[in-house]
């Protein structure tokens, strides 16, 4: 087949699948929660699609809330304060190529399959729950005297690790996000605690996280860890601790975020990361209607005497451009670099198959819960150039 019909086939399949979204939607979203506080159930659901977007955008406090259309997603309220939420999505992919996808094939995928069940009542205690796969499971307790500015909220379960900006668990550090990240876990959530406290100082508002959750564990002393998946076994547990700072100013939101675990054989992994996140300036033309977050992230590896010591690394930027309410445009980039010995982001000497930056050009289109996500993404290594290149329509809903 040639490349133009393999084109004329993306291109049909594209606009009859926007055709009904481009016609109905009208409002602007509202503009995401900022650092403090939110309803168990927000994080989950806020997490990005395969394209990268938020899957739903809670409203600000002291915003007039949006229209029905792009208002967040309720769920479904039953008795005794339990609310269910859910995301599924189905996504048709051409992957499998470099530059020409004629040479691709073709697929379907299903990235969320997540139905959430959670429980937030007048009294203090919550619980919050993802029941299909068991993603992660959290029983908590809140605090908020009367007339103070703070509030603290405990965890504890199969936590999400508060790692990274918030609320957006899935990460996108190395230039690919959801799904298709490949430098942490895909949902990060281990079995621990966690405490957060939270200060509404007016308009500034600040947060602190520290948790202690099931870490990582090397299998032999010069192993290269694996984030995604290196983590020791439940027989002999070691654990982890960390902490992230959060600050936001309106529609700015920085994160700063620390993880510290020993490995075994005298290893030990420190990682650190950085967010900054500019949504939408009120009151400035073009700013308005422009979406800004940067961040990277480095793990280093050290200790052992003679083991060589070594890092990872992962950075992106992404902008969101809304032309116009309905629908968003996006760019997303990053490097992933891998087993560094010298440098600070890159060791030009080592450099392999795990060494790469990723470019994505999208588009998304939003109504009520449903959502059409348009992507191609360019994964670009460093040394000997791969077949992994991709293009995706991701239609997904929210409930």
């Amino acid at each position: 087949m040639t490349p133009l019909i393999q084109w004329m086939r993306v291109a049909a399949l594209a606009v009859t699948l926007a055709w009904p979204s481009l016609a109905l939607a009208e409002e602007a979203p509202p503009q995401p929660a900022p650092v403090a506080e939110a309803p168990p159930v927000a994080a989950p659901s806020d997490a990005p699609d395969a394209a990268g977007e938020p899957a739903t955008e809670a409203p600000q406090p002291e915003i007039q809330p949006a229209p029905k259309r792009h208002a967040g997603i309720q769920g479904i309220k039953l008795p005794g304060g339990i609310r269910i939420n859910g995301r599924f999505d189905v996504a048709y992919e051409r992957s499998g190529y470099t530059k020409d996808p004629a040479e691709g094939t073709d697929r379907l995928r299903n990235f969320h399959h997540f139905v959430f069940l959670s429980r937030s009542g007048e009294d203090p205690f919550f619980f919050t729950a993802e029941i299909i796969d068991q993603t992660f499971y959290e029983i908590g307790a809140r605090i908020r005297p009367k007339g103070k500015d703070w509030s603290a909220t405990f965890r504890a379960g199969k936590i999400l690790v508060p790692f990274g900006p918030e609320p957006l668990f899935h990460h996108s550090y190395g230039g690919l996000s959801g799904f298709d990240q490949d430098l942490l876990p895909l949902v990060w959530a281990q079995l621990g605690g966690s405490a957060s406290l939270t200060w509404n100082l007016r308009p500034v508002q600040l947060r602190a996280d520290i948790y202690m959750v099931h870490g990582y564990e090397l299998e032999e002393q010069d192993a290269i860890l694996d984030l995604r998946g290196d983590f020791s076994s439940l027989s002999k547990v070691r654990m982890a601790v960390g902490g992230r700072l959060s600050a936001s100013w309106g529609p700015l939101t920085l994160n700063y975020s620390a993880y510290f675990n020993r490995l075994g054989f005298d290893r030990r992994l420190f990682m650190q990361a950085a967010d900054l996140t500019v949504y939408r300036i009120p009151g400035v033309p073009f700013l308005r209607d422009l979406a800004l977050s940067i961040g990277f992230m480095r793990a280093d590896i050290s200790g052992a005497g003679d083991v060589a010591d070594y890092y990872h690394f992962g950075d992106y930027l992404e902008l969101r451009y809304f032309p116009a309410d309905w629908v968003s445009l996006h760019y997303r980039g990053g490097l992933k670099t891998f087993d560094n010995r010298e440098g600070v982001f890159i060791d030009e000497r080592r450099l392999g198959a795990g060494d790469r930056s990723a470019h994505t050009l999208g588009v998304t289109f939003r109504l009520y819960g449903a959502s059409l996500a348009v992507q191609h993404t360019w994964r670009l290594e460093k040394k000997d150039e791969l077949d992994d290149d991709f293009f995706r329509i991701t239609l997904a809903y929210d409930f």
